[in-house]
């Protein structure tokens, strides 16, 4: 299972790095046509700046935050005598960064569900009175934007293109190509549809996986800690905001609308890049239930062997390795 699932990632990566790349090469021409059409409302290039000092703000800010949380991470997480001090070491690393990640999802969630909260393409399932059908409406592709949304969605942008670069710079961990693969759909997917003028259906996205981003964090932070009543509580709340805002509101609503309202409403003739955006999200769905699987066997695990494991990234990986190569 696990090598069929390493080699799935790494050809579903390859698939979406080339065919984001031909995407944006293909339609540069219709997005100048729309930015000079439409200077006003339509997304411009140079707004993407901004997406690259968010993305070397974040990068900085979440190295310089690790030395300065790692004395409070090592009292959170206390060495156990079976932990060598590498797998120690990544084990702290983890929770400063899981802390740092935290708190940015609990910031960002913030900020963009109060930017929706009064929008028409809010629907009630994820805590709004609109339809997600008027993602399309409005005369798209040239839809007036809240500017605070759009450095909303920029700064988004910026922490995605953080997140491929922080990967590149740690030691590589068993989870590195779905985390690879995650990431740089993501980063395609807010690029482009920033580019595509796609807001509207990217800022839900982005609203309903950081709602879940948010405990996925708080439980890596908290997972080495020995309050095992407090890691119970934090995985039953992960397991009921996975599986509705990922399983079930993300394919039943955002997906649905991607797929057919968005031709219903706007016509063919103006989704351009129809067939790349929905097949990053699908690309995300098989991601969602691949880790809400994890998510399972990690409280299955806890139940019946009393300890409590990140089995996404498994650490512990780090011993394997260096009494392998030895």
């Amino acid at each position: 299972m696990g090598l069929a699932v390493d080699l799935l990632t790494r050809g579903l990566f390859l698939v979406a790095l080339i065919w984001a790349s031909y995407l944006l090469w293909h339609l540069n021409t219709e997005i100048r046509v729309r930015q000079f059409r439409s200077p006003d409302k339509y997304p411009q290039y140079s707004d993407l700046l901004l997406a690259l000092f968010s993305a070397v703000g974040m990068l900085l800010a979440q190295l310089l935050f690790r030395p300065l949380f790692a004395s409070v991470a090592r009292a959170m997480v206390p060495r156990k005598p079976r932990w060598s001090a590498a797998v120690w070491g990544a084990k702290v690393t983890r929770c400063c960064d899981a802390v740092f990640k935290c708190s940015y999802y609990a910031s960002m969630t913030t900020w963009c569900w109060a930017l929706l909260r009064g929008e028409p393409w809010l629907p009630p399932v994820l805590g709004g009175s609109g339809k997600t059908r008027f993602c399309w409406t409005d005369g798209y592709p040239f839809q007036t934007m809240p500017g605070e949304l759009n450095r909303f969605y920029l700064i988004a942008a910026g922490y995605h293109m953080s997140e491929v670069a922080m990967l590149f710079l740690e030691q590589r961990h068993p989870d590195f190509w779905e985390m690879l693969l995650h990431h740089t759909v993501s980063v395609s997917l807010v690029s482009l549809s920033y580019a595509l003028n796609y807001i509207r259906v990217g800022s839900l996205v982005l609203l309903l996986h950081g709602a879940t981003d948010i405990l996925i964090y708080l439980s890596k932070a908290i997972v080495d800690t020995p309050n095992m009543n407090f890691i119970m509580v934090t995985w039953i709340a992960l397991v009921v905001a996975y599986g509705y805002f990922r399983i079930f509101v993300f394919p039943v609503y955002i997906m649905r609308s991607a797929w057919m309202e968005s031709v219903a409403e706007a016509g063919a003739s103006k989704i351009f890049g129809w067939a790349y955006l929905n097949f990053a999200l699908c690309v995300l769905l098989f991601l969602h239930v691949y880790w809400f699987g994890l998510i399972l066997k990690i409280g299955f695990l806890f139940r019946t062997t009393g300890q409590a494991r990140d089995l996404q990234s498994n650490l512990s990986f780090m011993d394997w390795s260096t009494k392998k190569n030895t």
